[in-house]
């Protein structure tokens, strides 16, 4: 990778001019989004790794990017041939950053841009246990990324309160509600004037308002201070119709430039006002605060997350009418699949221009507004890669056999979608027959789930695990995330997963959304995932407690031709035909093309 090994050797001659040891480049913004804008995608820029997860650090003789067990596959082919070792996280062998730091560069000075580094996030790499010294914040891509795209700036729009279910008035008063009498991280009982809201999507949800500055994801770059009676969005101000600033004026919400905030913040200084923020707020912002406003200001417990993910009716409603919609699309999708595959022209399609043409399917409902992530078509090996994704100028053909792994989700204006289906092309072997039902049979089991009242993702993830544990199969990546409501596909705090972790730890509650997605991925041969969105749905009072079920939301047929049917239980495979039938019932309705119909009632006949 010529280019990358360039600007790693453009990056070290900025260092050395400047005494900097090291360099550390985490994979996000200013406002702690797992997905960012093109401008901030300096990791990608340098080493070459396009995944959604990694850190990066750069010394004067070496060179490291840190990923998760999603990537591993992918970022080892992306830094073959650059100055870049991949380090696997969450490995007994894998050194922290700090770790790799304190062997690589001792007692010298260390550098980051602390716009793109949340305050938990810098303290764990600047504290008095380092032996190395950090240096003044700097942003050396500024000089050396030439063409780096400008901070986007798309017009936002409502969104509709029949979708919302709240006005942003009732919102605010619910998180002041939460925010009364809050004790800070040092236990203290506190009372902060205004509370800063920096993540991208809790700002859109809080205000009922969307855009499209980050791809696949309908936020835009901004700040939101929340106060007791007014509240100030900070953004580009040429995005904001005079529409939509007499909207936000009726909420008692004022719109200012996006570079106006610590401005702002320097004028309270008259108030006595005291500003809440979090560990996850910018560093930039909590040391302006501290070392240069002096500023009152105290650490809380952010309420967005979980106010947000508990979804009210309006919300709930929204969803399942977006399932609908991209259940049709789906059904019109795999029948033409299947014909492709039946009259022996599935050659002449790639993993890209399939994924390309689920896209047009689904654009032709009513509310599609975009994608909700890059689709991952993956073929054959290409499928054990757990996020891969295909260019047109790298993407395997299809073939008449094998399994294709398609993970695909939508943004509708009522509600954002996220499914994964494994597809045979042909002949299967006996091994990809056999894990296709083991991940099914995890999937049916967290499906089937009735759970007590402070169940955690924590405890619900062996359910999906158990079935291929006692054939010896695992998969590394998380089993659920939560999903938002016309927002990002990948929404907390809730998550299901096998490790211990403060998401993993949230109790499960009425409303919430959740993925249910177990896989196995065999390296170098074929990968199977199976995904559908699960609702918390009401709670049920027995002599022990309050319990919980879940209501599978996606409506898409599950294929049965891989199934392994001697390894299904009775309890099993009646929960797959009552699945099937309600998609059926559901979707056939809708569907006018008779070979639609014969499709989707072949599909999901009972095994």
């Amino acid at each position: 990778m010529k280019n990358i090994t360039e600007r790693v050797r453009a990056l070290r001659e900025w260092m050395k001019q400047r005494e900097i040891a090291a360099f550390i480049i985490p994979s996000s913004d200013p406002h702690n989004s797992e997905y960012t804008a093109e401008h901030w995608k300096c990791r990608e820029w340098i080493s070459g790794f396009d995944g959604s997860a990694g850190l990066a650090v750069v010394t004067l003789n070496a060179a490291a990017l840190w990923t998760d067990s999603r990537y591993f596959l992918q970022a080892e082919q992306q830094l073959n041939n650059t100055p870049f070792v991949l380090m696997r996280e969450g490995l007994p062998e894998t050194p922290t950053p700090q770790e790799w730091l304190e062997k690589e560069v001792g007692t010298g000075f260390v550098a980051c841009n602390e716009e793109v580094f949340t305050k938990s996030a810098y303290d764990s790499f600047n504290n008095e246990a380092c032996s190395y010294r950090f240096a003044e914040s700097c942003d050396p891509f500024a000089e050396l990324w030439k063409d780096r795209p400008a901070i986007p700036s798309t017009p936002v729009y409502r969104q509709p309160e029949r979708f919302t279910g709240e006005s942003v008035a009732e919102k605010i008063e619910k998180i002041w509600s939460k925010l009364e009498n809050m004790s800070d991280f040092t236990g203290e009982t506190t009372c902060a004037d205004y509370f800063l809201v920096s993540d991208l999507s809790e700002i859109a949800w809080v205000l009922n308002l969307r855009a499209s500055d980050v791809e696949y994801n309908p936020v835009f770059i901004s700040y939101l201070l929340i106060g007791r009676n007014k509240s100030i969005l900070f953004t580009d101000l040429s995005r904001v119709s005079e529409e939509i600033k007499s909207y936000l004026y009726a909420q008692h919400t004022e719109v200012a430039a996006y570079d106006g905030l610590i401005d702002f913040i320097g004028r309270l200084t008259d108030e006595s006002a005291t500003i809440g923020i979090t560990p996850q707020t910018p560093q930039w912002i909590c040391s302006t605060l501290a070392d240069k406003l002096h500023i009152p200001h105290v650490y809380l417990h952010n309420p967005l997350p979980l106010l947000r993910s508990i979804k009210n009716e309006a919300e709930k409603e929204g969803f399942r009418q977006a399932m609908l919609q991209d259940g049709v699309a789906l059904v019109r999708f795999h029948r033409w699949l299947d014909e492709k595959i039946e009259n022996g022209t599935i050659a002449d399609e790639t993993e890209h221009s399939l994924a390309q043409r689920l896209k047009d399917f689904r654009a032709q409902n009513h509310d599609f507004i975009d994608s909700s992530f890059a689709t991952i078509a993956g073929y054959g090996a290409n499928g054990a890669i757990v996020h891969y994704e295909a260019t047109a100028e790298h993407a395997a053909r299809l073939q008449s056999h094998g399994l294709l792994l398609l993970d695909s989700g939508a943004q509708y204006l009522c509600g954002t979608t996220d499914i994964t289906r494994t597809i045979p092309l042909g002949r299967l072997t006996e091994e990809e027959k056999k894990v296709y039902t083991l991940v099914l049979k995890g999937h049916i089991a967290l499906s089937r789930a009735r759970f007590p009242k402070g169940t955690t993702g924590l405890q619900l993830d062996t359910a999906a695990r158990m079935a291929m544990w006692h054939e010896g199969y695992d998969f590394g990546h998380g089993t659920g995330h939560g999903v938002g409501s016309h927002l990002c596909v990948h929404e907390g705090p809730q998550q299901i997963r096998k490790d211990l972790r403060e998401a993993t730890r949230i109790a499960f509650e009425t409303g919430m959304t959740i993925t249910n997605e177990p896989g196995i991925y065999v390296a170098g041969k074929f990968g199977v995932r199976i995904e559908n969105v699960l609702l918390v749905g009401a709670s049920e009072t027995t002599d022990f407690g309050t319990f919980h079920r879940f209501e599978t939301l996606t409506l898409c047929p599950i294929d049965i031709a891989p199934i392994h049917r001697e390894m299904l239980e009775e309890s099993e495979r009646i929960w797959l035909n009552d699945y099937h039938k309600r998609v059926r019932e559901r979707l056939l309705p809708l569907l006018n093309d008779e070979t639609d119909r014969n499709w989707l009632i072949a599909a999901t006949k009972e095994i």
